[in-house]
C-alpha cells in the first residue's frame, strides 16, 4: 500500500471528487510514523503521528499496483509533469525510500522529486542513484531561533548540508520555507537571496494552523506580508533585484528599490503568486481552504486575481501612491 494526496488519487482515477484544480504533480507519502517532532506537523510525535494526514491534506492509502496503473495512464494523457515522494523520518528507512524510488522509476517515465529528512551527503547520493531527479531538504524555518524552537536542532547545520549538496548536484536541490512562524521578512529575504545564488529551488508555504499540533492557535501569515515575500522571491530568482536593493523597517519589507510602475510591469503576469517549487508542482489546497484566501494559486491567475494580488503588494509598499517611494528611499 502507498498513500496519495486526495487530489492525486482523483487525478489518477482512484476516487471521484470535484476539485477546481487538480494536481499536475503526483504526490505520494511514504512512512507511517515520523520520529521527528516539528511543532506545525500532524506527523510529529506530539501530534500522535497521524499517518493519513500531512499539512491540510488527507492521504488515503491504495495498493501499489493500482497506483502504478494510475500513474501510467495519467502520464500517457499528459496530466502529470512530475512525481513527488514525501518521506517521513523513520530510523533506517532510507533503504526503503530508495527502493520505492527505483520502483517508481521503472513504472513511469516522469521526473521524480523526493522530499526526505536527509542527514548526510551519502544519503543524498543514495537517493540520486536510486532515481531522484531532484531532492528537497526542508528548512521550513527561516530563522535560527524559530528552527530551534519548532523543529529542534540548528538551522545553520541543516543549511550547510543543503548548500554542500547544492555544490555537488548543482540545480537539483530544493527546500521548503514556511512563512508565518514568527520570523521577520528581513530574515526570509536574506535567506532567499542565498538560496537563489546557490541555485536551490524554494517552495514557499504559508503557515497553516492544524488542530492537534502545538501551533494550532497560531494565525496564518498576514496576506499582504505573504504577497510581498512571493513577489520578492520571484524578483530575486529572475534577477530583477538583490538584497542590497531592499529596505526594511523593524524587519518588515517596505521597498524593493523599484518604482510602482516598474513593479507592476514585472509582476503583472501573476506568476509570482502561483505555487512555486519544483517544475510542474502546483500543490492544490496544501495551504488553503476552498473558498478562503488563496496563498499559492495552483493555476494561472485571471485578471481580477492579479489585480487583487498586486493591490496587496502596492498598498503596503506605496500607501500614498507613486510619491511615497521618495519617503521610503530616504529611510
Amino acid at each position: 500500500m502507498i498513500r496519495l494526496s486526495l487530489g492525486t488519487a482523483a487525478q489518477l482515477g482512484l476516487l471521484k471528487m470535484r476539485m477546481e484544480s487538480l494536481p499536475t504533480t503526483a504526490y505520494l507519502l511514504h512512512g507511517e510514523g515520523c520520529q521527528m517532532n516539528c511543532a506545525f506537523c500532524l506527523q510529529a510525535r506530539d501530534a500522535g503521528r497521524q499517518p493519513g494526514r500531512l499539512g491540510r491534506i488527507t492521504w488515503p492509502s491504495f495498493p501499489q499496483e493500482e497506483v502504478a496503473a494510475g500513474l501510467q495512464q495519467a502520464a500517457r494523457k499528459g496530466l502529470l509533469q512530475r512525481i513527488c515522494l514525501q518521506a517521513v523520518y523513520e530510523p533506517g528507512g532510507s533503504k526503503a525510500v530508495a527502493e520505492l524510488l527505483r520502483r517508481l522509476k521503472d513504472v513511469v517515465q516522469l521526473p521524480l522529486s523526493l522530499s526526505a529528512p536527509v542527514h548526510s551527503i551519502a544519503e543524498a547520493a543514495l537517493y540520486f542513484e536510486a532515481g531522484a531527479e531532484r531532492l528537497s531538504i526542508a528548512l521550513d524555518a527561516a530563522a535560527g531561533e524559530i528552527y530551534a524552537l519548532y523543529k529542534g536542532g540548528l538551522l545553520q547545520k541543516r543549511l550547510r548540508l543543503l548548500s554542500d549538496c547544492a555544490r555537488l548536484w548543482p540545480g537539483r536541490m530544493s527546500t521548503h520555507l514556511i512563512c508565518g512562524l514568527g520570523e521577520t521578512e528581513a530574515q526570509v529575504a536574506l535567506l532567499l537571496e542565498r538560496l537563489v545564488k546557490e541555485k536551490i529551488t524554494v517552495a514557499l508555504f504559508a503557515f497553516t494552523p492544524l488542530k492537534g499540533t502545538p501551533l494550532e492557535q497560531r494565525l496564518p501569515p498576514e496576506p499582504a506580508s505573504y504577497r510581498r515575500l512571493q513577489a520578492l522571491y520571484y524578483l530575486l530568482r529572475h534577477g530583477h533585484l538583490s538584497a542590497k536593493d531592499l529596505r526594511f523597517d523593524k524587519g518588515r519589507l517596505i521597498s524593493f528599490g523599484l518604482d510602482e510602475s516598474k513593479l507592476r510591469h514585472l509582476l503583472g503576469g501573476g506568476e509570482a503568486f502561483q505555487t512555486c517549487g519544483c517544475p510542474g508542482c502546483n500543490r492544490p489546497y496544501f495551504n488553503e481552504r476552498p473558498g478562503g484566501f488563496i496563498y499559492n494559486y495552483p493555476r494561472p491567475l485571471n485578471q481580477s486575481e492579479i489585480a487583487a494580488a498586486l493591490t496587496l503588494v502596492q498598498r503596503s509598499l506605496f500607501p500614498w501612491g507613486e510619491k511615497s517611494r521618495e519617503f521610503f528611499y530616504e529611510r
